[in-house]
């Protein structure tokens, strides 16, 4: 029995492996790749960390995962999301440059039409030109272009038919009735309804593009299928203000549209669902009103 190995101690009086069997930090594993370092490692083992500029090359070691377009496009994207809520918003038009426009039937559709517009300009217009030059990303790289129609199209459709009975129920809620349409003056008539819901549908050009073309696209290189949880945060966080069942539903919209726009290679058929959505919701809501 003496002549009997320990079956719990290596071979040739090695040492042993780290806890969980991996090969230690920077060694080479079985296959023959060295061990990746952890975040924390990298940080705690980076030699000759005397100064502040020695730190510095820490801080740039640790973000060169991410990369340096990855990184510009996501500060793009918020720095103009901020400037959108900021000086896109209907108030500010009613602030600022409403006292420019004579009274007409559409004076109170003045604020709606600038807030969409300005949506279209700086979410849509802005982000797809700066993916064309800027991160030289063609039309169908940046998810600007068809993609798979045959899959898009019908999948939207259908996904509009199902979400229809839901449609349906919420617009007899009250915090929905009270929300929608979002201009009282979208109502006064047949051609002030088209006019408003036809900007509302070029308002979700720049809504969708900008989240599930611009961040989804830019960010899929590096990230991959991650990039769509990583859009659907702020695209959730921006509907705050609206009926609390709505922001909540916000967050398996913004995934469901990000995956629908990764399997078409499109964010049209996204902005295609959710302006159906949202069109058919203030008809629902002001056939109600018996208007």
């Amino acid at each position: 029995m003496d002549n009997q190995k320990d079956s719990s101690s290596p071979a040739g009086g090695q040492a042993p492996a780290e806890a969980g069997g991996q090969a230690p930090t920077g060694e080479q594993a079985p296959g023959g790749e060295p061990t990746a370092q952890a975040p924390d490692a990298r940080v705690e083992n980076h030699p000759q960390r005397k100064g502040l500029f020695d730190e510095w090359r820490v801080i740039r070691s640790l973000g060169s995962d991410l990369g340096l377009a990855p990184a510009l496009l996501a500060v793009v994207a918020t720095f103009l999301i901020i400037v959108f809520h900021e000086n896109g918003s209907s108030s500010f038009f009613s602030i600022y440059f409403a006292k420019f426009f004579k009274k007409t039937s559409f004076s109170g559709l003045y604020p709606a039409f600038y807030w969409y517009g300005m949506c279209f300009l700086l979410l849509g217009v802005i982000p797809f030109v700066l993916m064309k030059t800027a991160f030289r990303r063609s039309s169908p790289e940046s998810g600007a272009g068809l993609g798979d129609w045959k899959f898009g199209l019908p999948a939207s459709l259908t996904a509009y038919f199902a979400f229809l009975p839901i449609l349906v129920l919420v617009s007899y809620l009250p915090e929905f009735r009270s929300k929608y349409p979002l201009f009282s003056d979208a109502g006064q008539s047949g051609f002030h309804l088209l006019a408003y819901e036809a900007s509302y549908a070029v308002y979700f050009i720049g809504w969708e593009y900008v989240f599930r073309g611009f961040l989804l696209f830019g960010l899929l290189r590096r990230l991959g299928s991650f990039a769509v949880l990583l859009q659907m945060i702020p695209f959730a966080i921006l509907h705050f203000g609206k009926p609390e069942l709505e922001t909540i539903s916000a967050i398996v919209a913004g995934i469901l549209l990000g995956f629908l726009a990764l399997r078409a290679r499109s964010f049209w058929y996204g902005w295609l669902l959710h302006s159906l959505v949202a069109i058919t919701n203030d008809l629902l809501i002001l056939w109600h009103r018996g208007g």
